[in-house]
């Protein structure tokens, strides 16, 4: 499934090229425990393509369609962060490709943190998010 995500902003930026992330949100300290896992793929659009497009490829046992609402508000949390080199990104495509679901301990809330950690490490990979602490340690070292 193919969902478009319209952003706004004044600087748009698009990924240089396929970079990948893993978002582990599993705590399970004490009942009810905390699960969410996401595999995200970062890719450019075609040419001229315009908008993010979000494209679901997990199947329902991996995670359930119902998560999907906190995996879109993740990402558009992760584009309004200083860390974040833009406004929103453009003629890219975000893939959901794999993650794991449990059915006592997945919560909505658990895939959007897997969706923050996943689209951060996809991000700094592609040299479009720099975390605050990185950004600190090369401020004093200079």
């Amino acid at each position: 499934m193919l969902f478009y995500l319209y952003m706004t902003g004044n600087k748009s930026v698009t990924v240089p090229g396929r970079c990948a992330g893993e978002g582990r949100f599993v705590r399970q300290m004490g009942p009810p425990g905390r699960y969410g896992v996401i595999d995200l793929v970062l890719e450019p659009g075609e040419e001229s393509f315009g908008p993010c497009v979000l494209s679901w490829e997990v199947s329902e046992s991996q995670i359930p369609l119902a998560f999907l609402d906190g995996v879109i508000s993740a990402i558009k949390h992760v584009m309004t962060e200083e860390e974040f080199a833009g406004d929103y990104l453009y003629n890219t495509v975000i893939r959901v490709v794999g993650g794991d679901y449990n059915q006592t301990d997945s919560k909505l809330s658990c895939y959007a943190r897997a969706t923050v950690l996943a689209l951060h490490a996809a991000l700094i990979k592609a040299g479009l998010y720099v975390p605050a602490l990185t950004a600190q340690a090369g401020d004093t070292a200079a």
